[in-house]
């Protein structure tokens, strides 16, 4: 019974929302077949005139043939002025309706036209029959996207042939009749076929778009909730970022205080060590460690530089006098203290962190010199983390430049002369070489931030 009902109604071409979208793309294949459709039928229907002509009388021929090209002519101006209308069902409907009617009128101006001018020649009447049959094959391909109109056309077009042929009543004639309604049976369920299965590819090709859709809006979805929720984590990155940030400059800041030193110090001494990092970074012996991360986890870090002075005694660290041996030897452990309050603080974590790993290298080794005479290791060359090496120049020029309570500031230029004098000694050539280059650099920042 369903297999009924769906037959039915792709024969009456059911349109409604649920089928829409298949029956109109139905109807638009037909549309841009109907041009050379017509084509066809306007070449084939001058050579049934020809064939006819020594038969019939001319005029009616020519009568015949005028209705067809008038009739041809208003179905190519309908299908000029209205051929993008297919997106509703009022428009699906009507060009449905108009299909079937067209088809029906030329098939049966066909079949009339067969009995009316029916040759009396076995001959040219099987020529007729073989003309009237490619109609019939090519209908049925063309006509397969709208089942009604192949069905109007053959039927139009092959019952009246039939029929006329049949009426001979001779036996060549009822055995070419009976091959006619065998050839009509096969025409019908061959467009039936052909019908069906563009009708199933459609409903399977919409399916697969929908489908897509349905991807395409949950890729969507997934895409927004992923991007909110990387904002999300961005927002706490960056929030914990400024909490570190923070933390570091407090930390730095109250060991500062205990030696007499202003925040400002820490700021020359960040961006001297930025300075430094950004025109080392791209000498061979230094680009690997230079990254921009890198430059700014150090210009980050270096606040922290002398962090374990907070560990040595007021009447060391604030002596105004020359420190004896054995209080320069307590001094000399602040690199020590710093580092490992540190590495303390690295150990409680899961995974060794860079961070906290380069925070080590400057509190540790910013004492080092380059000939191995320094403290607290005695580190030579590239023994010395490079981070220390770029703190060692920044730590000394700003000590040199600024006013403590032992001593009175150097002019810059004594600054730098002593850097240099240092070259291979206490400071990495390469090192002080980059900062004899950008030594104005190194002036300006400390005319920023002067205490």
């Amino acid at each position: 019974m369903t297999s009924a009902s769906t037959f039915f109604d792709d024969l009456r071409f059911v349109i409604d929302e649920s089928n829409l979208p298949v029956r109109a793309e139905q109807l638009r294949a037909r549309l841009k077949l109907y041009p050379t459709m017509l084509a066809g039928q306007m070449a084939v229907e001058p050579f049934f005139v020809w064939l006819m002509w020594g038969i019939s009388p001319h005029w009616q021929l020519l009568l015949w043939l005028g209705c067809a090209y008038l009739l041809h002519t208003l179905d190519f101006v309908t299908w000029l002025s209205a051929r993008a209308a297919t997106h509703t069902i009022h428009e699906c409907e009507e060009w449905s309706r108009h299909f079937f009617s067209f088809a029906l009128v030329v098939g049966m101006m066909w079949g009339f036209g067969t009995l009316f001018f029916f040759p009396q020649e076995l001959l040219a009447q099987v020529l007729l029959v073989c003309v009237l049959l490619g109609l019939a094959a090519v209908a049925t391909t063309m006509n397969s996207m709208h089942p009604p109109s192949l069905y109007a056309y053959v039927l139009g077009l092959m019952l009246p042939l039939t029929f006329r042929v049949m009426v001979e009543q001779d036996e060549t004639h009822l055995a070419l009749g009976a091959m006619l309604l065998l050839f009509l049976l096969v025409m019908l369920s061959s467009g039936h076929f052909l019908g069906k299965f563009i009708m199933l590819s459609l409903r399977q090709r919409f399916e697969n778009l929908s489908l897509a859709h349905q991807l395409s809006a949950m890729n969507d979805d997934l895409e927004l909730k992923v991007q909110e929720r990387t904002a999300q984590l961005q927002h706490k990155t960056d929030e914990v970022s400024q909490i570190r940030d923070v933390t570091i400059m407090a930390m730095a800041s109250l060991a500062e205080t205990r030696d007499n030193e202003t925040g400002n110090h820490l700021k020359r001494t960040q961006n001297y060590i930025r300075a430094l990092a950004i025109k080392l970074r791209d000498n061979p012996r230094f680009s690997d460690f230079l990254t921009d991360d890198n430059i700014e986890s150090l210009y980050k870090l270096a606040p922290l530089h002398d962090i374990g002075k907070v560990g040595i005694p007021d009447a060391i660290l604030l002596k105004q006098g020359k420190l004896t041996p054995e209080e320069f030897a307590i001094m000399k452990s602040h690199p020590i203290l710093g580092g490992n309050a540190i590495a303390a603080a690295e150990s409680g974590l899961p995974t060794p962190n860079r961070f906290l790993h380069i925070a080590r290298e400057i509190a540790n080794s910013h004492h080092e010199k380059w000939d191995g005479s320094g403290y607290p290791q005695g580190l030579k060359g590239d023994e010395i983390p490079i981070s220390a090496r770029l703190m060692a120049v920044a730590d000394v020029y700003d000590a040199l430049i600024s006013k403590r309570i032992y001593k009175q500031p150097f002019p810059h230029e004594d600054a730098v002369a002593h850097i240099l004098q240092g070259k291979g000694k206490h400071f990495d050539p390469d090192v002080a070489d980059a900062f004899q280059n950008i030594q104005e650099e190194f002036r300006q920042i400390a005319g920023k931030y002067q205490d």
